[in-house]
C-alpha cells in the first residue's frame, strides 16, 4: 500500500500474541530493508494481539529499546496457547518465559499475569524486560540460563535496564500457594513417608538416587475434601 503523501511503503507484519482483537501501530526503531528498498523510507506495522494495554506499552517500549527483530516473535499472556506453541506443559507458578522454536525459527515469550504481583509498581515491567532480554541474548548468540532467579547476572541486567533494584524484581511475582497433601506415601524399605498433593508413582530418594522399582513408594492413605 503506497502513501503518496508521505512518500512511505508500508510492509505488514503480523505478531501472533493470543486470540484477541489486533492493535495496530508502527513499530519504534523499524529497520531499512537491505536487500529490497521500496521506498526512502520503510514503516513496519505490527498487530499486537496481547489485550493487556500495560502489557503491550511495556512490549513496544522494550523492543524498541533492546533493537528486536519482530517478524519471528510470538508474545501471548495466555499459559495454554504458549503450552500449545511449545508443545510441551510449563509450571503454573511461573511469571514469565522465553524459548526459542528451532523447527519454526520463532522466539517465543510468555507473559503469566495471574502470577505477577500488579501492587508492585514494576513488576510487570521487569518481567516483560527480562523475557525481552532473553531473546536479545540468543540474538546475539549468548546462550546461557539462568543461575538463580533474582541473583544471577540477569537480574542485574533487568535492574540496569528498568532502574528497578532488585529487591523489586525479587519481589515481581506473587508467592504460589502450595496445594495440602492429600496422599501419604512410604518407602517398603527405610519406612520413610512421603506426603504428596497429588498421585502417582515414585521410588525412594533416601534408598537410590534415580529411579528404582524395588522402592517404590507405596501408597498408605488419602484424605477425601
Amino acid at each position: 500500500m503506497g502513501v503518496h503523501v508521505l512518500q512511505y511503503s508500508v510492509c505488514t507484519r503480523q505478531i501472533r500474541y493470543d486470540d484477541s482483537a489486533p492493535y495496530t501501530l508502527a513499530t519504534p526503531g523499524a529497520r531499512f530493508a537491505a536487500a529490497k528498498v521500496h521506498s526512502p523510507l520503510e514503516i513496519t506495522f505490527v498487530s499486537w494481539l496481547v489485550d493487556h494495554e500495560e502489557t503491550r506499552r511495556l512490549l513496544e517500549q522494550y523492543v524498541a529499546r533492546l533493537d528486536l527483530p519482530t517478524d519471528r516473535l510470538r508474545v501471548t499472556t495466555e499459559r495454554c496457547q504458549f503450552e500449545r506453541w511449545l508443545g510441551r506443559r510449563v509450571r503454573a507458578s511461573i511469571g514469565g518465559a522465553y524459548a526459542f522454536a528451532s523447527e519454526s525459527n520463532e522466539h517465543l515469550i510468555l507473559i503469566n499475569l495471574p502470577r505477577i504481583d500488579h501492587s508492585r509498581p514494576r513488576s510487570l515491567e521487569v518481567v516483560v524486560a527480562e523475557e525481552l532480554l532473553h531473546m536479545r541474548d540468543r540474538l546475539d548468540g549468548d546462550l546461557r540460563r539462568h543461575a538463580r532467579h533474582g541473583y544471577d547476572r540477569i537480574a542485574h541486567r533487568v535492574s540496569a535496564l528498568t532502574g528497578a533494584t532488585l529487591d523489586e524484581i525479587r519481589a515481581s511475582l506473587v508467592p504460589p500457594m502450595r496445594r495440602p497433601a492429600r496422599y501419604l506415601y512410604s518407602c517398603p524399605n527405610c519406612g520413610v513417608r512421603v506426603p504428596r498433593a497429588r498421585q502417582g508413582t515414585w521410588s525412594c530418594g533416601r534408598c537410590a538416587p534415580r529411579f528404582d522399582l524395588r522402592f517404590v513408594l507405596r501408597l498408605q492413605s488419602a484424605s477425601v475434601t
